[in-house]
């Protein structure tokens, strides 16, 4: 379950991949994704944790996204 920062973040990605397309979701535009949310990568980590939590909700939300879009 995710909390209302991440929730948010998450929305933040996938209406960034609904305008420019799956490129969005790569894992080298993390970084540029949460400077483009939060202004810098120290205040993203005060916000949503660490690097490897952030890596992992990154890469977990698309895990569903995809298996909601096969099924």
């Amino acid at each position: 379950m995710l909390n209302d920062k991440q929730q948010e973040f998450i929305e933040f990605v996938l209406s960034k991949y609904a305008e420019v397309g799956v490129e969005e979701l790569d894992q080298e535009k993390l970084p540029v994704l949460l400077r483009n949310k939060y202004q810098s990568l120290e205040e993203a980590m005060d916000i949503l944790g660490d690097e490897r939590n952030i890596s992992n909700l990154f890469i977990d939300f698309q895990k569903h996204l995809y298996d909601a879009r096969v099924a």
